[in-house]
């Protein structure tokens, strides 16, 4: 995969339909050295040399696929080595890919609070609902995460790009990359659902 870089988050999903999420700690034309994140060394060790894996890449084109095999298993630093296969083609208009989410979250603005909820989620903006609200395009608004969902509360701004009644598009404004990396876990966790 010519796009994959250092720190990428990595999704590998087992012949199981479980998954491993890590970060590419280094890479080399043929394989890719993944550190697993603590949470998935159960499930990480489970996979053996030759065994063929989905992956997924978040990568600065989004995210990206491809079917690779297993080159070396766990070891004792929580490493496991794949093969860096061509990406997959995919035909998608989007920079960033969007799943279909429901979780509650409050938007500022004006020193108000408006509980919404999320109809899709992408690393780039959000879809929601929100009643009792006058939100027009280009305003700016204060977007407040639960913890229970991301792990930690991320707060960011975000313009309002579409507005159709009580559903609205808004594209994040300042989100930093620790925060974006928290939505990307999220998007893997349900892409790994389908």
């Amino acid at each position: 995969m010519d796009e994959l870089r250092k720190n990428h988050i990595v999704h590998i999903e087992l012949r199981d339909s479980s998954w491993v999420n890590g970060t590419v700690l280094d890479y080399e034309k043929d394989r890719v050295m993944v550190l697993v994140d603590e949470k998935y060394l159960n499930n990480a060790k489970k996979l053996q040399e030759l065994d063929d894996v989905k992956v997924i890449v978040h990568t600065h084109c989004g995210l990206k696929k491809m079917i690779s095999s297993v080159i070396s298993p766990l070891d004792h630093r929580s490493c496991i080595v794949i093969e860096n296969s061509p990406a997959e083609t995919v035909h998608q208009k989007r920079q960033f890919v969007r799943v279909v989410d429901d979780f509650d979250f409050n938007i500022e603005y004006k020193n108000q609070f408006y509980p919404s909820k999320c109809v899709n989620v992408s690393a780039g903006g959000i879809a929601f609902r929100s009643k009792g609200n006058d939100f027009k395009p280009k305003q700016e608004i204060k977007l407040i995460f639960p913890e229970n969902v991301f792990s930690k509360v991320i707060t960011c701004d975000a313009e309002i790009i579409k507005v159709q009644d009580d559903f609205f598009v808004a594209q994040y404004k300042n989100l930093n990359i620790y925060d974006e990396n928290k939505i990307v876990k999220r998007i893997f966790e349900l892409l790994a659902r389908k």
